[in-house]
């Protein structure tokens, strides 16, 4: 039990290697030299998510720009559309949710 205990500790623990970020479904957009990556939202229209890639592992540098002023600009460079901010939201993991207005 302790030996199960163990490893599944150790293997909670591992960083995520960068290839395994790469195969992530989405658009890899750079934002003020950060790279985030844009997806749809579920299976709701006109919905994105935007989280930023920490590939350097860096968790306590500064950010160049509020976290979430480079979530619009990331959502908006990879979709081409501006987004309702009025919609925007932030999970806990750090993930940016937002609706999109596209304009025809």
């Amino acid at each position: 039990m302790m030996k199960q205990m163990i490893l599944a500790a150790g293997f909670c623990s591992a960083p995520v290697p960068a290839s395994a970020m790469a195969e992530q479904v989405g658009t890899q957009v750079e934002v003020l030299g950060r790279t985030w990556l844009v997806a749809w939202a579920g299976d709701r229209p006109h919905h994105v998510s935007a989280t930023r890639m920490n590939l350097e592992h860096q968790p306590f540098r500064p950010p160049a720009v509020l976290s979430a002023r480079q979530a619009v600009r990331a959502m908006r460079a990879a979709t081409g559309c501006s987004v309702n901010l009025d919609s925007l939201l932030r999970s806990i993991s750090g993930t940016y949710y937002g609706q999109l207005i596209c304009r025809k």
